[in-house]
């Protein structure tokens, strides 16, 4: 099984130091009051505030063997089967992905399901789940589904027009 380890842009290691930061300074405040409710959500600000976007930063990796693709991110986890890959296509969308850069990759699997990934070493990435052939140039799957859409319509209209 081979490993892959999430890219990891500048921009989150800020995020997530200063998502440390605020949280540090709200539970000092906490504790300096006092009583143990305050310790207890103290404990629960440090945990979420502090822990989850650790958790998420130190797990994101992606690994390649036994016929599957399996995502881990956190808490949350993804297992593609490599057959139903349609399609690999580099992207930089900024939606909410298991990609910790905008250094991405989008992968269209199954029926119109697709997932961004951000792998330091994209070729071997792409080389390892044997789909140099489904890399799309150009437009990403979202793009193409717009296209398809545009284009359904485009004809409509000139059927109309015709039939008018």
């Amino acid at each position: 099984m081979d490993v892959f380890k999430s890219k990891i842009d500048k921009w989150i290691l800020i995020c997530f130091a200063l998502s440390l930061l605020a949280c540090l300074l709200g539970t000092s405040v906490m504790i300096k009051v006092g009583g143990t409710a305050n310790y207890v959500i103290a404990a629960v600000i440090l945990i979420i505030g502090a822990g989850f976007p650790a958790w998420i930063l130190a797990s994101t990796k992606y690994l390649v063997g036994d016929g599957d693709l399996k995502i881990i991110s956190g808490p949350f986890s993804w297992n593609i089967p490599i057959q139903s890959i349609t399609s690999i296509q580099e992207t930089q969308i900024a939606i909410t992905s298991p990609a910790l850069s905008f250094d991405r990759l989008e992968i269209t699997y199954g029926e119109g399901k697709a997932i961004l990934v951000s792998p330091e070493d994209k070729a071997t990435f792409i080389r390892k789940l044997g789909a140099e052939k489904l890399i799309v140039p150009g437009k990403s799957a979202q793009q193409q589904a717009t296209d398809k859409v545009s284009k359904t319509s485009n004809k409509k209209s000139k059927r109309n027009q015709q039939n008018s």
